[in-house]
């Protein structure tokens, strides 16, 4: 018990069709859920496309711990946390960069871009019994990847990468088998945004498929309206064909491969169907007719919008990273990807649609922080006790990948709670 706070609550604060407000507000919370989501799953670190140089660096964190994704001199990726052997202080302060070594600026000591200890300034002074090889910097119990994407996790037991993916690895898989080369780049710099809210608020957004005809009407209306003569209250209304999907373990998915979003998000440019045309026949050529089409199809995440939980989401050309802060504080990275060995100008094009909807001054992700302040502030009211996610409740169909409804629903945010309660709950007392 912390701060009033038992966690076995959680079994009453977390119900199958509403949330009490304190799991969004409680510091107490917060600190459960750092201990129990982000120290028992599988937290997305980095993709190597990040790192395409021997030396290249990218800090990030699992929870509230910080941690360096690197590739070694000998090409291998590897983490590390942030924190010097000897008196913790962090190794790099810079988002990103490249280097020969990582220097402790404390007292200088200094590691090699495999971890090992190579160098202690007047280390005739040590203890005789002090061996360099006994302090390599820390790497977490567990990493694994996937595509590219790469996962760490702080307990020793849990179950392998793929079986904690489930449904949603191959999403991943669509994601760089899209390049010709089967690798992505993400070098082209990153959009960052921190907002005064919950991080679990950014997390349901990117699955919620209630809110864009709403929330977004300008775009609706301005660009699918007007210019492009595209209907979008099917969104709303119940009518559209796109699903919500709820998988294992907490990912959800939004599928639209039934549906054509290559002209609502795909900006158009001279040549631009020769250069599609060239990169469909790349992909067929590697890949094969039936895996090539099926490839295709998904667009990558043209055809859907993927969130690994707790952290990662795939939206567009968009490799979006939650990242909470504090109770009241998140951070979110959204690095656009680029595709290897295309037509430059499809590249632009990609670039130019993530700005359209997802930049500062786009007609996507500022509507959505406005909405995460409005709900922070709205939560401050305390009479207003419960969430609600009934919405679709009796409507859910299930097959072999999960439970699965109409877009507007909210099948899969109530998947992403069920998790939630499950990884709040483990190893708790009742």
């Amino acid at each position: 018990t912390a701060g009033g706070f038992d966690p076995a609550e959680i079994a009453t604060l977390v119900r199958a069709d509403r949330v009490h407000r304190r799991v969004f507000t409680e510091p107490a919370v917060f600190h459960q859920e750092m201990a129990q989501i982000f120290g028992r799953a599988w937290v997305y670190v980095g993709h190597e496309g990040e790192l395409p140089e021997p030396g290249d660096y990218k800090r990030a964190r699992i929870g509230l711990e910080p941690v360096i994704m690197i590739r070694g001199r000998d090409g291998r990726i590897r983490i590390f946390f942030n924190s010097c052997r000897h008196r913790a202080a962090s190794l790099c302060q810079e988002e990103r960069g490249n280097l020969q070594h990582l220097l402790c600026p404390y007292h200088g000591w200094v590691y090699d871009t495999a971890g090992a200890l190579v160098s202690v300034p007047f280390q005739e002074q040590q203890s005789s019994d002090f061996e360099r090889g006994d302090y390599p910097l820390l790497q977490p119990p567990r990493v694994a990847s996937r595509a590219g994407f790469w996962f760490a996790c702080m307990d020793d037991a849990v179950e392998p990468l793929d079986d904690y993916l489930g449904a949603a690895g191959k999403y991943l898989d669509y994601f760089v088998e899209l390049s010709p080369s089967g690798r992505i780049r993400l070098d082209t710099g990153v959009h960052k945004y921190a907002y005064p809210g919950n991080w679990k608020a950014q997390v349901e957004n990117s699955m919620d498929g209630y809110h864009p005809a709403l929330v977004h009407s300008s775009f609706f209306r301005e660009v699918l309206g007007e210019r492009l003569g595209v209907d979008a209250t099917g969104m709303v209304d119940g009518t559209s064909p796109v699903q919500a999907r709820a998988f294992p373990n907490g990912h959800a998915l939004n599928d639209y491969r039934m549906v054509d979003r290559g002209a609502i998000l795909g900006a158009k440019s001279g040549g631009l169907p020769d250069a599609q045309q060239a990169h469909r026949q790349a992909v067929i050529e590697r890949l094969g007719e039936t895996r090539g089409a099926e490839v295709l199809r998904a667009n990558g995440a043209d055809g859907y919008n993927l969130l690994v939980f707790p952290n990662l989401v795939l939206i567009g050309v968009q490799v979006r990273v939650i990242q909470p802060i504090s109770p009241e504080l998140t951070e979110v990275y959204a690095a656009p990807a680029l595709l290897e060995n295309v037509p430059e100008e499809l590249n632009v094009a990609r670039l130019r649609a993530h700005e359209d909807f997802y930049g500062p001054a786009s007609f996507g992700a500022p509507d959505d922080v406005e909405m995460f302040v409005r709900q922070w502030q709205g939560l401050q009211a305390t009479r207003n006790e419960w969430l609600l996610y009934e919405r679709g409740m009796e409507t859910e169909q299930s097959d072999a990948e999960g439970i699965y409804n109409q877009c507007a629903t909210e099948t899969s945010l109530r998947g992403i709670w069920r998790r939630y309660r499950e990884l709040m709950l483990a190893g708790v007392a009742a």
